[in-house]
């Protein structure tokens, strides 16, 4: 089956700021998170990057955005294609222009006034883009997205999935291999999945939906097992990481990083 995702050979991230726990989550039953542990996982993925053999930009963390390094929101990447996002989340609307100038080999477009989108919301698998409607992501930002990455490829299929139940679409649903997904039951799709596989993980391991990619190797969440035996039983470098404190903020492994 072909497949969307490129060779990625960049990634661009922005480590936490001390007051990251002042950021937006919906999983404060979780408890608060530890700074000084979060840096030691965060270090960790940032060399998981590096053993991929991606070239690893790091900007230092921004205090004015608690939720700054979970840099994959403000921008979707795509074939030398940069779309700026506008969140759903007023407080988050800043951080894109902070990354902008370390993207200016790209073309960038901005979403219009009217769009709302997350780069959390956006899935690309298979032979398609998934772009969940969500509280951050509303049909104009898809609408927009769609139109943006037709320009570099315009028979490109880009989907509107409406969804509940998670913050975002790979909160709960990502791709272990062309046309494998894995999803967490908590997050509810209106969308029929039938042209490809899905592997349904227990809610004990819901954060271990969000698998990462990255050339040849998968990245998973630790501690999930069942999410481990279906990484491995379709890649041969399956590589874990816990993310415990970014967890406790919503976040997951695809958040951390811009790659491309």
């Amino acid at each position: 089956m072909p497949h969307l995702l490129p060779h990625f050979t960049r990634a661009l991230t922005r480590r936490p700021a001390p007051n990251f726990a002042d950021g937006i989550t919906e999983s404060a039953h979780l408890g608060a998170p530890d700074y000084h542990k979060a840096m030691r996982q965060y270090d960790a993925y940032l060399e998981v990057l590096r053993e991929c053999g991606l070239q690893v930009t790091c900007l230092p963390g921004d205090a004015r955005f608690p939720d700054g390094h979970f840099v994959e929101d403000p921008f979707v990447i795509y074939r030398g294609l940069a779309f700026q996002c506008r969140s759903g989340a007023a407080a988050r609307r800043g951080e894109g222009e902070a990354l902008k100038a370390h993207l200016d080999d790209l073309r960038i477009v901005e979403a219009p006034p009217d769009a709302r989108i997350d780069g959390g919301d956006v899935l690309f698998c298979a032979d398609r883009a998934l772009v969940g409607i969500s509280a951050r992501t509303n049909l104009a930002g898809w609408r927009a997205l769609r139109a943006a990455l037709r320009t570099v490829q315009p028979d490109i299929r880009v989907d509107a999935v409406p969804m509940r139940g998670m913050l975002h679409l790979k909160s709960g649903l990502t791709e272990l291999a062309p046309g494998i997904l894995i999803h967490c039951p908590l997050l509810q799709l209106d969308y029929d999945l039938a042209w490809a596989r899905v592997i349904p993980l227990p809610p004990a391991e819901a954060h271990a939906a969000d698998v990462m990619p990255v050339n040849e190797t998968l990245v998973i969440a630790a501690g999930c097992p069942q999410a481990l035996a279906a990484a491995k039983a379709v890649c041969a470098r399956v590589i874990t990481l816990d993310m415990s404190e970014f967890v406790k903020m919503d976040g997951g492994l695809t958040c951390l990083s811009l790659r491309y």
